[in-house]
């Protein structure tokens, strides 16, 4: 049995009638864990935050909100402090512009929008696609992904390569450091792509430039100013991750010729791997996979995947080449990140448009053996969120697969885009998670949906009424619906000591009803003797 903790006297409801007192207690809400940056907290694409055991696709909760003034871009979700970020461009003064917005994470509806960047983008330019293939737009909108930290918003532009913080609570500009300007930044073909990453009071990003040969860079987060430069280093479309290896902590760069880890503080040079296919020519958009000391990373175009190995002995930095696999599709992943689960990768690869032919794979990271393969998933996102692989589809499904390096094994699916002729869009992004909800985004919409175990009930209000009746109301502490089938295992419990142990409260019979509006109400005859009875609310699992 589940029972509500006891709330501490300020915090209880208090409620006094002809000297009768009652205290209405609830059970504690946990802390949502945020996902403040590109592919969560770590930026490892991993979760712990618990899930539901099954999605309940077909109640009218399970999508919470769609926003579709949200369109044109690749840029995810990241939410916190009760708001959800994205980026996207939309026209303003005549042209088209590249936005930073605030999303209300509870309904979706737009906070502010603040202009960070020209956009070079043509909203009209459509491919009609191929055989399964639905018709999308090809360039349509930034690629990147803000950064949350405090109060404090960032984000890094695609056209002039814009490094913009903001406020987080309305969008007012803090400092804005233009990098082409200031540092001779340069975007890449389709543009920038790569998120800024945070760690403590730096933001790591590679300002791709010839002024002084020096590109990857950390900026203070307090000021914008330059912490540190170094290293002659091109830039790709990837996002740098931070992790520990042999208890270092270091910053990882995907280059043009191979992978550049530095220490996290002061920028000092630890070691380089060469890509054993070569230095990137076209797109290399994934970030890599940091899994004890095995580095692994993937190339599309002809490439394929590789796995680092990296030690330390005699404070000397080594790495070799632990495996090189190419010549399958299945290895190779434009710019879907992988995720690792008990040392196997699991990622979606190809360098195709057709989400007929594009699979999710599954790779012993160790040897890099390929365990199995299922098509129909296309170039979209996936993360893995507490034991669930989530993957959102590029033509827009949300599934919910189990880690299992046997055998692909689909636990849920549900389509929360559409797209056609006269629709045309695509989702090349990945999807967010915190407090219980999936966060993803398309090039025609932003949609919330509610994956989350039952949120903790709560006592919303009490009224005696004229008829000696007490009059409970309970809710979900998130302020959703209770869900019809869980109703039957909530219990009010009641007691005249508060300090009596929980088996001793009483169940209340009187059944709870839900209403219209999702909450359920008890009423209970109160006896003109009791002095005094204090209620809980308690829940079978």
């Amino acid at each position: 049995m589940m029972m509500g903790n006891l709330a501490h006297w300020p915090n209880g409801v208090q409620w006094k009638r002809s000297g009768m007192m009652l205290l209405f207690s609830w059970a504690a809400i946990a802390a949502a864990a945020d996902w403040p940056q590109y592919r969560g907290a770590a930026g490892d694409g991993v979760s712990a935050e618990p899930m539901a055991a099954a999605w309940a696709t077909s109640d009218p909760g399970f999508v919470v909100w769609t926003n579709t003034t949200l369109t044109n871009g690749f840029s995810s979700f990241v939410a916190a402090q009760g708001r959800a970020f994205s980026l996207f461009s939309r026209h303003a003064g005549g042209s088209m512009r590249e936005w930073c917005g605030a999303l209300d994470a509870r309904t979706g509806v737009e906070l502010w929008a603040t202009v960070i960047d020209g956009a070079p983008w043509n909203l009209n330019d459509i491919y009609n696609g191929g055989s399964g293939t639905p018709p999308y737009h090809k360039g349509d909108g930034p690629r990147g992904t803000p950064a949350v930290q405090g109060d404090r918003v960032f984000a890094f532009s695609g056209n002039e390569m814009h490094l913009v913080c903001m406020n987080a609570t309305n969008g007012s500009v803090i400092w804005s450091n233009n990098l082409n300007a200031v540092y001779g930044a340069s975007k890449l073909s389709w543009e920038n792509a790569a998120a800024p990453r945070i760690e403590g009071g730096l933001i790591f990003v590679n300002l791709n430039t010839s002024f002084d040969n020096r590109n990857l860079a950390a900026f203070h987060t307090g000021d914008g100013t330059l912490a540190w430069s170094t290293q002659n280093e091109r830039m790709t479309h990837t996002t740098p991750v931070v992790a520990a290896i042999d208890g270092v902590r270091q910053v990882i760069f995907a280059t043009v010729t191979g992978l550049v880890s530095l220490n996290v503080t002061n920028g000092a040079f630890l070691w380089k791997f060469a890509y054993p296919f070569g230095s990137i020519s076209t797109a290399m958009g994934a970030s890599p996979l940091v899994h004890s000391n095995l580095v692994f990373c993937t190339a599309a175009y002809g490439r394929g995947a590789t796995a680092a190995h990296v030690t330390r002995g005699g404070g000397a930095w080594a790495v070799t080449t632990n495996y090189y696999k190419t010549g399958s599709r299945n290895y190779r992943s434009v710019w879907m990140s992988p995720v690792c689960h008990e040392g196997f990768v699991y990622m979606l690869t190809g360098d195709s448009t057709s989400y007929l032919t594009t699979p999710l794979v599954c790779i012993e990271l160790s040897t890099g053996t390929l365990r199995w393969a299922t098509n129909g998933f296309g170039l979209g996102g996936l993360i893995l969120v507490d034991t669930n692989l989530v993957v959102l589809t590029e033509r827009g499904d949300l599934v919910r697969v189990q880690p299992d390096p046997q055998s692909y094994r689909e636990l849920a699916r549900h389509r929360v885009f559409e797209f056609g002729t006269n629709a045309p869009g695509k989702c090349w992004n990945s999807p967010a998670y915190s407090d219980g909800r999936l966060y993803a985004r398309s090039t025609r919409a932003g949609v919330c949906v509610d994956v989350g175990p039952p949120p903790p009930l709560k006592f919303l209000s009490s009224r005696l009424r004229g008829d000696a009746q007490l009059e409970l109301v309970v809710g979900t502490a998130r302020g959703g619906p209770i869900a019809a089938e869980r109703l039957s295992r909530i219990d009010v419990r009641a007691t005249n000591t508060l300090g009596a142990p929980p088996g001793a409260w009483g169940r209340v019979t009187n059944s709870l009803v839900l209403t219209t509006n999702g909450v359920a109400v008890m009423t209970n005859r109160i006896d003109g003797g009791t002095s005094r009875q204090f209620y809980i609310l308690s829940e079978e699992p």
